[in-house]
């Protein structure tokens, strides 16, 4: 090993993950950065089965069913639907979708809905709450690939060989537990954010598994049917009008945020639009939300709203 070698590795070996990750221009890519990149990534569509099989999609993607995304778990005796998978489930599950560490995965979705955007955001999250860097997510989803001309197609996509993924080191720091947001009650520079609609947040509805009405005390309401359009191709709004919104909702990009939501799934989108698209580096998903929240009697709500 000559000298200049020897100076030069170290620091190669540092950057080599981000050389690795710069992969994708940005989270988000659009249609036209797909097509010409399309055999060098896997593509994973987000949806239920029935509408994948139905409804066509890009040819070569690989169904993720959107009830696989999230699994059930029991923490600290109580039994909670929708959290996020255990290493060995994501380990296991990814496997089965053909992919390995040195894969490249772009997620898309039908495009036509907020909701269906969040579950290509969660399963982003997924990912990067894994490790798994090198992953994007297409801008407006099956929708923006046909408003680019491009095709659908009905035909089955062959199941893939079995892949060698192995997970990742965990980084809590994109998560909350019910601990950290009973901290946070009330403490300055962390801002707790409610993502659902206005009617959940006031307590007029509720869904059934949030066993109680309003929101956590504190909590400035983002909902993440602001960040795309209100009809057409859901696709996110550009960073300036994204500032200008979280900025006129009142709430502080240089706090710590905490987001919640029903069951964390909306607000994977949120998250996504904040720590993805503008970088603020401060963004954690409090993954039992509402419906582990509420199950402890302890755990205040309310429903006057905060300005």
């Amino acid at each position: 090993m000559n000298i200049v070698t020897r100076l030069l590795l170290p620091m190669l070996l540092t950057l080599a993950p981000t050389l690795q990750a710069a992969f994708f221009p940005a989270p988000l890519i659009d249609a036209d950065w797909l097509i010409e990149h399309r055999d060098e990534v896997i593509l994973l569509d987000v949806r239920k089965k029935e509408a994948f099989d139905t409804e066509g999609h890009i040819e070569g993607a690989r169904l993720v069913d959107v009830g696989t995304v999230r699994v059930n778990r029991v923490v600290d005796g109580k039994e909670l639907t929708r959290m996020r998978p255990t290493p060995e489930q994501f380990q296991a599950y990814l496997r089965t979708l053909g992919i390995d560490n040195d894969s490249r995965v772009v997620i898309t979705q039908r495009g036509h809905t907020p909701g269906q955007l969040a579950g290509a955001a969660r399963l982003y999250w997924h990912f990067k709450y894994y490790g798994f860097e090198d992953v994007a997510l297409l801008d407006g989803g099956n929708a923006g690939w046909v408003d680019a001309l491009e095709d659908l197609t009905d035909e089955p996509t062959a199941p893939p060989a079995e892949g060698h993924y192995r997970v990742g080191a965990e980084h809590p720091e994109i998560l909350a537990t019910m601990g950290q947001v009973r901290a946070a009650l009330g403490r300055d520079g962390t801002t707790l954010i409610d993502t659902r609609n206005l009617r959940y947040h006031i307590g007029i509805d509720k869904k059934s598994y949030v066993y109680g009405y309003g929101h956590i005390p504190g909590a400035r309401l983002l909902p993440y049917k602001f960040l795309t359009p209100a009809r057409g191709t859901q696709r996110y709004f550009e960073p300036k009008r994204l500032k200008r919104i979280i900025g006129d909702l009142n709430i502080d990009l240089d706090d710590e945020l905490i987001l919640f939501c029903n069951s964390a799934y909306e607000c994977s989108s949120d998250w996504f639009a904040l720590h993805e698209i503008l970088g603020v580096p401060k963004v954690r998903i409090y993954d039992g939300s509402l419906h582990q929240w509420t199950q402890y009697d302890d755990n205040p709500m309310q429903t006057r709203i905060v300005f």
